[in-house]
């Protein structure tokens, strides 16, 4: 990691015909509670407070904005979603599955436990795949990127009516079909659907024209499309909106390494940091660095300027400058530009760091063996704590942690001045006022 002066760094169902598992969650969680206030101090060798802490680790969501829905829910046990489609990067993947849930939800019908595209990780090294190429690859169970007991004692806390079903055979039914949900809907502006509350009135006229009414045993079963940003987040309310995420927490092993990688900054830059705080002051400044993306430029038909490395490095270290950081961590999957842009930063006195620079041993052994999608994970984690965040527009992962941080910061509202979006606690370069609307759209 490039080290300039000034920065001190320490040495180192289908009843009958299908088949159906029930998935039950019984126990109520009762892992031990978190310290309110934590601070390493690293200067004084103290290291952790306790060395199996979990910095990102936070109960299951106990929610009464979800339970007032879930409770004035029609609910239909003999209609059932799969939510298999979820493909992409996590932004994409945390979006689609929150929306399979809201639509279940919305519609009174069981969920099966959702499941997640693999992507090709030869094409990912510089994310230049052309999109169909990046899918097809099989799938995990949510278990891959996410906590699944979190998952599912939050849904029973806060919405037990809702029927989580472990497992579906993929079997041919002819009440069995795919469906996109904003298809049924005839106006669908970047800003989401208009009127979400159609949804189950819309849905059932859907049923009743393309589905057969018998045999009534068999469930209705509807294979849900990746719906991505369409949902309009806030339609039931702002701490609906800011809490409804929250079922979705990382798995345990990811939030472990993210969690010794703050450590490990903590050690090498004599950086006592309080990770109580959802926003580190003082700490880092965190950038996601994505450039060169061939793909990004064919779809816009035009030049992006931020989407390549000069003008996105040079706006990231003019950021931390502005802001007095000596320090920033940077998230990417092309490790010889985050060494470019650690060379370009020393001339203006900013060291850069990464993961793979601060985890050594058995921790870089875990690292290594997790897939791309699931190092991504490790950055994600580290983004949301960074004192500021410089991310690009035209990235679902630079928003969905611009759209988290926003409720741990000072909540002044985003302002967007020429291609220049920030809200304080973050700034996001080459964006559309097309992304501002859509992220209306994106559950933090």
């Amino acid at each position: 990691m490039q080290h300039p002066a000034g920065i001190s760094r320490r040495p180192a169902v289908l009843a009958g015909g299908l088949l159906v598992t029930i998935w039950l969650w019984l126990a109520f969680f009762d892992g031990p509670s978190l310290p309110t206030h934590i601070v390493w101090n690293t200067s004084s060798k103290g290291g952790l407070t306790s060395p199996s802490i979990d910095a990102f680790d936070f109960p299951p969501v106990d929610s009464d904005e979800m339970r007032a829905v879930c409770s004035s829910t029609k609910w239909n046990q003999s209609l059932i979603f799969t939510c298999d489609n979820n493909h992409g990067g996590i932004g994409h993947v945390r979006n689609s599955i929150l929306n399979c849930v809201r639509y279940a939800i919305g519609a009174g019908g069981a969920l099966v436990m959702p499941n997640i595209a693999l992507r090709d990780e030869d094409d990912m090294e510089h994310d230049h795949g052309h999109a169909e190429k990046r899918h097809g690859f099989g799938r995990k169970g949510m278990e891959y990127m996410f906590d699944v007991e979190h998952f599912s004692e939050s849904l029973r806390l806060s919405c037990p009516e809702l029927m989580l079903i472990g497992h579906l055979e993929e079997t041919f039914s002819p009440r069995r079909r795919g469906l996109l949900p904003e298809h049924l809907f005839t106006n669908v502006p970047a800003s989401g659907i208009e009127h979400p509350e159609e949804w189950p009135v819309r849905l059932k006229a859907w049923i009743e024209k393309h589905m057969p009414s018998y045999p009534e045993k068999e469930p209705i079963v509807i294979d849900l499309e990746q719906s991505f940003l369409h949902y309009p987040t806030h339609s039931d309310g702002h701490k609906f909106a800011h809490t409804f995420g929250n079922i979705l927490k990382f798995r345990p092993d990811v939030r472990r390494l993210a969690t010794t990688t703050l450590k490990k900054l903590a050690e090498w830059y004599d950086m006592p940091l309080n990770v109580s705080e959802l926003i580190m002051n003082p700490s880092f400044m965190g950038a996601h660095l994505q450039t060169d993306n061939p793909f990004l430029e064919r779809r816009h038909n035009s030049d992006v300027a931020y989407a390549h490395f000069p003008a996105q490095t040079a706006a990231y270290i003019e950021q931390a400058i502005s802001a007095k950081i000596s320090l920033i961590y940077v998230a990417s999957g092309n490790l010889p530009e985050i060494h470019k842009l650690g060379l370009q930063a020393t001339a203006s006195n900013i060291a850069v760091t990464h993961k793979e620079d601060l985890l050594k041993d058995k921790d870089m052994e875990m690292l290594e063996r997790l897939r791309w999608d699931q190092r991504a994970l490790v950055d994600y984690l580290m983004l949301l704590k960074a004192q500021d965040f410089a991310g690009v527009g035209h990235s679902s992962f630079s928003w969905q942690i611009v759209m988290t941080r926003h409720e741990g910061g000072d909540k002044r509202k985003g302002v967007l001045e020429s291609d220049i979006w920030s809200d304080g606690v973050s700034t996001l370069y080459g964006v559309r006022s097309s992304y501002v609307e859509s992220s209306g759209c994106m559950w933090s």
